[in-house]
């Protein structure tokens, strides 16, 4: 069934291309050598930017689709043997009033000004580099995957960016070093595109993509950049070591039955990179070390479900668009914090880890295998003997261009070692079909082999989406079978049938234009049945209303959601508290709402309340993030659940505190104070980070657990180094 659907996908997409209306031609510019030496001050003040092309045909994307911008904008590109440089001048009528707070790097923007260029260099429309740089030259780098299904915010690459201000507006350089880019030897055209965001307006402008259905990440849709034929790169050879040194005080070892005691230190390779080709790298790591990483942010689980923690690590984190397979945080094939850490989240050691990952002509390729150490802990006879096998974890991925953004592709897996069963092991085969510029799906089948475990193994998902600028629509249809088992991936029910529905209307009243941007009228229904017996699981029904302010405020009301859940086993919400078998239907309703995104205080506030199970509960939520100038910013969030129930009566706090002083882009520093009333623990992470050099860091980290939800309090400081070599 899987793969017939699959198939009409396929025919589907090749039959719409004949229906396709004209597509208009993309606009394109004309990047300039130049043997001047720029110099990266942000004034672009030197006489060969005075010969480069200039973009200055933008258009709004954001309030008023495809109308001219209120403030001008320019771009300009240079190239030399060592760099390609890029030239923003923002002009602004009230440069006073620009916003530019933030100096954190590879931070989202949300609260300043700030220009995204996008560099398509393989020019197949599906996947691009995004540089961000804000009126501070606060820099932000991303990697982009099949135009924005995986946005990977954690890639870092050396680069330099400089910002000034002054009474006509501001202005940005960038210089980007051809060895931290890929790209096909001899190409003539890459994709480009550039967008500015105005802030206090809430205006966002583009020079190509600026259709409020389409964006920035909507790489098939960017403009051409002409004069690359000329542009070559020596290979790249990078080498990232590092040393660190920690001391600890009762911090339980992987194994949690002792605990580390004293200092201790390491020295390894953070990452190696070597170019095998333009288009394809090759990347190590040895004794790899986390300790920069930041910690979970805690939750309280309510549900009868596991929750899902992104992956944080970076030598994971790089290049990760390339392994997606599944959907994300439900049904995933691969999730890398398999790797590397219990199911409990406490580090295992990495020995060494290899990846390799690029494009050869329409093909994307990617592979990874990683190999943990095996832990050893001394028993009462004082010989030591192997708690924790090596365990060995490989991954294939090959997905494969078809027209202009879509793609076919397949995925291996392999767990080898460890604890548990010997062996774990996985195949799988996807398609992501784009029939036109709005209507999207994609469609998967994956099989898994496990000793023990026979049988209805499968999963398979089809699902659809069409979005304008007036309507969504989404459907999901999906199995899981009973023994599906993905060791490296994350499942979160097994033996269901899926079915969801998703649709909304977006309206644009022009009387209140000046007040209200967009309405939404929202709703979705969801079906969870036994995959076996037919029987009901779950089912979810809700409607929305959500309204954006012309000044980037938003609200939201849910004025219902009717939610059947089914318990085939006892469900302990609590301990003490426990919820018997049964089919139990409440109804709950919410409302939420955000305030202007451009001020120094931001305010956020909801909550939700009605049945739940056989009792109540009533959920209430709010953060305020003040940020006062360029350097301090104090963030406070709490979450509150009352829940009344036969069985028992409870309550829940969590509270989160952040605060971030940053004396200059090179000297940052936050510190996460998180309060679990839940869990019974309050934890502390601070972190002082000195970016010396272009991706090369010291970082001065303390972590602390306190609480009776352990079995003692326990705290880490450490001290690395990291020096980033490349060529």
């Amino acid at each position: 069934m899987a793969f017939g659907l699959a198939a009409w996908m396929v025919w589907g997409h090749f039959a719409a291309w004949a229906q396709n209306v004209a597509i208009e031609p993309r606009p394109s510019v004309r990047i300039t050598r130049t043997d001047e030496a720029i110099k990266i001050d942000g004034r672009l003040d030197e006489p060969a930017w005075e010969t480069a092309e200039v973009i200055r045909d933008f258009r709004q994307q954001e309030p008023v689709e495809g109308a001219p911008p209120t403030e001008k904008t320019e771009c300009r590109l240079l190239y030399d043997k060592t760099y390609v440089y890029i030239g923003i001048r923002c002009f602004d009528s009230e440069p006073d009033k620009i916003n530019a707070r933030d100096l954190n790097r590879d931070s989202s923007f949300g609260n300043d000004d700030k220009v995204v260029v996008l560099l398509d260099t393989y020019r197949d429309g599906r996947n691009a580099y995004r540089f961000s740089v804000n009126p501070l030259g606060t820099q932000s780098d991303a990697l982009i995957t099949d135009e924005g299904r995986d946005f990977n915010l954690a890639w870092d690459t050396q680069w330099l960016s400089a910002a000034t201000r002054d009474q006509e507006g501001w202005a940005a350089e960038m210089a980007i070093p051809l060895v931290s880019l890929r790209f096909r030897k001899g190409a003539d055209t890459w994709g480009f595109n550039v967008s500015r965001v105005i802030r206090r307006k809430n205006e966002i402008v583009l020079w190509t993509s600026w259709q409020r259905a389409f964006g920035l990440l909507r790489v098939s849709q960017a403009g051409v950049l002409t004069g690359v034929e000329g542009i070559t790169r020596s290979r790249l050879v990078e080498i990232k070591p590092y040393v660190t040194g920690r001391l600890r005080q009762n911090v339980p070892d992987p194994l949690g039955n002792r605990f580390d005691q004293g200092f201790s230190g390491a020295v390894g390779v953070e990452v190696a990179r070597v170019g095998i080709t333009p288009s394809v790298t090759a990347e190590f790591t040895v004794n790899p070390d986390f300790g920069q990483a930041e910690v979970d942010q805690q939750v309280v689980n309510l549900t009868r479900f596991s929750v899902f923690f992104p992956e944080r690590r970076d030598f994971f984190l790089e290049n990760a668009g390339i392994f997606l397979f599944g959907r994300p945080g439900v049904n995933q094939m691969f999730f890398t914090r398999r790797i590397g850490l219990t199911d409990d989240g406490a580090p295992l050691p990495i020995d060494f880890g290899a990846k390799v990952t690029g494009k050869a002509g329409k093909w994307n390729l990617g592979f990874l295998h990683v190999e943990t150490r095996p832990l050893r802990e001394v028993q009462p006879d004082g010989t030591e003997r192997v708690a924790v096998p090596r365990e060995r974890f490989t991954v294939a991925r090959v997905k494969r261009d078809l027209g202009t953004r879509s793609n076919v592709g397949a995925i291996a897996l392999n767990r080898q070692g460890g604890e548990g069963r010997p062996y774990n092991r996985g195949v799988g085969l996807d398609a992501q079909i784009n029939f036109n510029d709005y209507w999207t799906s994609y469609a998967f089948f994956a099989k898994t082999f496990s000793p023990g475990l026979r049988g209805d193994a499968t999963t398979f998902r089809v699902q659809s989406g069409y979005d304008t600028n007036q309507m969504r629509l989404f459907g999901i249809y999906e199995e899981i079978g009973r023994n599906y088992n993905p060791e490296m991936g994350f499942v979160l029910r097994r033996d269901v049938r899926q079915y969801f529905g998703d649709g909304a209307y977006k309206w644009r009243p022009p009387a209140v234009a000046k007040t209200i941007r967009e309405i939404r009228f929202e709703g979705f229904g969801e079906y969870y049945q036994d995959r076996t017996t037919g029987d009901l699981q779950t089912r979810t029904v809700a409607a929305a209303i959500s309204v954006d302010f012309a000044n980037s405020a938003s609200a939201t009301i849910r004025p219902w959601r009717t939610e059947t859940d089914v318990l085939i086993r006892p469900f302990r919400i609590r301990p003490g508290i426990v919820i018997p078998p049964g089919e139990y239907t409440f109804n709950r309703h919410g409302a939420n709402f955000g305030t202007n995104r451009s001020r120094r205080i931001v305010f956020d506030a909801g909550g939700s309340w009605g049945s739940f199970y056989s009792g109540q509960r009533q959920e209430a939520n709010a953060s305020l993030t003040w940020r006062p100038d360029s350097h301090l910013s104090l963030a406070v969030s709490h979450s509150f659940n009352a829940v009344q129930l036969p069985q028992g009566d409870f309550s829940t706090n969590l509270f989160n505190g952040r605060v971030t002083y940053n004396f200059s882009r090179k000297w940052l520093s936050t510190c996460l104070v998180q309060v679990n009333s839940a869990a019974r623990l309050t934890s502390i992470n601070a972190r002082v980070r000195y970016i010396y050099r272009p991706n090369s860091d010291i970082f001065f980290i303390y972590n602390q657990t306190t609480g009776v939800g352990i079995e003692r309090p326990n705290r880490q400081f450490q001290i690395k180094v990291t020096y980033d070599f490349i060529r």
